[in-house]
């Protein structure tokens, strides 16, 4: 390291104050204190007995995890790709580990490194690994792997990793050892690692392989119908995983989940239609879990399309959805409407902001006539078919539109139908989903989700308009200042609602449902489970 810069080594908590305030940065000087932790942890809640941890054996004393099992799991979401740098679901991402993790409380925890070292100006990081954990097969983890799983990570197009391209070096002076430099500040690091799966690099440009160093091994993927894992019998964790293995089943018909998880042939199931979620999770058979994240719900437009390449009209649409109705009848109380995609944890959680645009068609019919949209206008919504709930948010949009004399045609489609249309801007109104990331430092996610990105989101907000929004990002991802960092995140909202390119509608409650023999159930940063850590009884 260069000779004026201190190195400062630092426990878990204190790597997690050193990257946050809040969940974003503190700077701490050399030699200097650091800054309290944020004492609010992401809402976790257990409904129908509480299996998050343990089960209750008879007579009080609390069962012991039990090895053996097949996890049956149900997923409204296939797998994108079998590529270790894409954003892996909640079920493959156990096929690798991470040099970090965080847990739920935001608390970096080692995972293949050991141990780390910060220099104080915060541009580089020394990782120490663990010696002998092995890849799946066989071969042994060491410096030159970790290097080469972030150089082909910078090196992809659409990975959401361009954190990779902070580093201007990545040095391994010895097996066990890599360091990371950088020509800039990087307190979010830890938000970078916690998404940079270590894979095997002889198969890791092999997307028919999967190998990595975690939990379960892959076995098989039928896209559009299962991906099925098997235990690592020589997991570094010793005694984990206890399941035998994992099938998730993709079942894109909320009814179909419902049938089957109700059924018997399912385990556990995500984004269980809330209805059916609602009604199970007070059943002694079956836990329910909710838990905060990092996604939202949002509705994004074309910004390149007329009259929405208009800031003014986009501005008056803010007023024109019906946030209340969407938490509290479509998602049933489980959400919090709010105009910001943030978790009330957040850093960049500001609650007069999050309630400035109550629904008010009248303000929108008279702001949308100041923008000069006169006339009819007509559009589509693009949704993902397997989520009845933006289906049944988008008939309530096409009635309440319908007022403002716009006229909505509704157009669901299936995952990677939705996903090449919205990327691709092929659509002529609007799009209906959700974003991601907001667990993390809100720089981080204005950099990663595609949702919030102001450089390549999913709403066609580009150059020359988003200029200053890229700028006010880039200088989040480096700001060390507290204070500084306090300012950027009202700057960020303000924009936001300023160039509404989208409009948010609630911070979502992941959804997870599991039948009463499923334990251990363990929510983490990653908007997945430890299921590692998960057995059956």
């Amino acid at each position: 390291m260069s000779s004026n810069t201190e190195t400062v080594r630092l426990s878990r908590r204190a790597a997690l104050r050193l990257v946050a305030a809040g969940l974003g940065a503190v700077v701490v000087a050399a030699c200097g204190p650091i800054a309290p932790a944020p004492s609010a942890a992401p809402t976790v809640s257990v409904s129908a007995g509480s299996n998050a941890t343990a089960a209750a054996a008879p007579g009080g004393a609390t069962a012991q995890p039990k090895s053996g099992g097949t996890l049956r799991y149900g997923s409204d979401v296939d797998v994108n790709r079998l590529d270790p740098h894409f954003r892996l679901g909640d079920i493959y991402y156990t096929v690798y580990d991470r040099l970090t993790q965080y847990d739920i409380n935001h608390n970096v925890q080692p995972m293949l490194a050991e141990s780390w070292d910060i220099s104080s100006d915060f541009t580089s990081i020394k990782f120490s690994l663990r010696k002998g954990v092995q890849f799946h097969n066989g071969a042994e983890l060491d410096a030159n792997a970790v290097k080469f799983n972030s150089e082909r990570a910078r090196d992809l197009p659409n990975t959401q990793l361009d954190e990779a391209k902070w580093w201007t070096s990545i040095e391994t002076p010895d097996k066990y050892s890599v360091i990371f430099r950088s020509d800039k500040p990087r307190p979010l690091a830890f938000d970078y690692f916690e998404f940079l799966n270590i894979a095997e690099p002889t198969s890791a440009n092999d997307l028919a392989k999967a190998v990595g160093t975690g939990p379960f091994k892959f076995v098989e993927w039928k896209q559009k119908d299962s991906l099925t894992l098997t235990k690592n019998t020589n997991y570094w964790q010793s005694g984990k995983p206890y399941l035998d293995g994992i099938v998730m089943s993709v079942i894109t018909d909320p009814q179909a989940m419902v049938t089957r998880f109700e059924g018997g042939t399912l385990d556990a199931a995500i984004n269980y239609p809330v209805t059916d979620f609602v009604r199970l999770r007070d059943d002694a058979n079956y836990t329910a879990y909710t838990f905060s994240a990092g996604n939202f719900s949002c509705l994004g437009m074309n910004c390149q399309v007329p009259p929405w390449d208009n800031k003014k009209a986009r501005q008056a649409l803010l007023y024109a959805v019906d946030r209340v109705r969407w938490a509290n009848t479509v998602q049933k109380g489980l959400e919090v409407p709010s105009t910001l995609p943030w978790p009330k944890t957040s850093p960049a959680y500001d609650d007069a902001k999050a309630t400035a645009f109550p629904f008010d068609l009248d303000k929108a019919a008279a702001m949308l006539k100041d923008a000069g949209v006169t006339g009819p206008v007509t559009g589509d919504v693009i949704m993902q078919n397997s989520l009845a709930e933006l289906t049944s948010f988008a008939q309530i949009l096409q009635s309440d539109f319908a007022k403002l004399s716009i006229t909505l045609a509704l157009k669901p489609q299936d995952q990677a139908a939705y996903l090449d249309v919205v990327n691709n801007w092929r659509y002529q109104g609007f799009w209906l989903g959700g974003g991601s990331f907001a667990q993390l430092d809100p720089a981080t996610s204005f950099t990663k989700s595609r949702a919030l990105s102001v450089s390549g989101n999913s709403s066609a907000f580009t150059a020359p308009a988003n200029a200053a929004a890229v700028d006010l990002v880039g200088r989040a991802t480096t700001e060390t200042d507290p204070a500084n960092r306090k300012q950027i995140y009202t700057d960020l909202n303000s924009m936001l609602l300023d160039e509404v390119y989208i409009i948010c509608m609630s911070p979502t409650a992941n959804r997870l449902i599991t039948t009463s023999k499923v334990h251990g159930v363990t929510p983490t940063l990653h908007s997945a489970q430890k299921w590692w850590e998960a057995w059956l009884a």
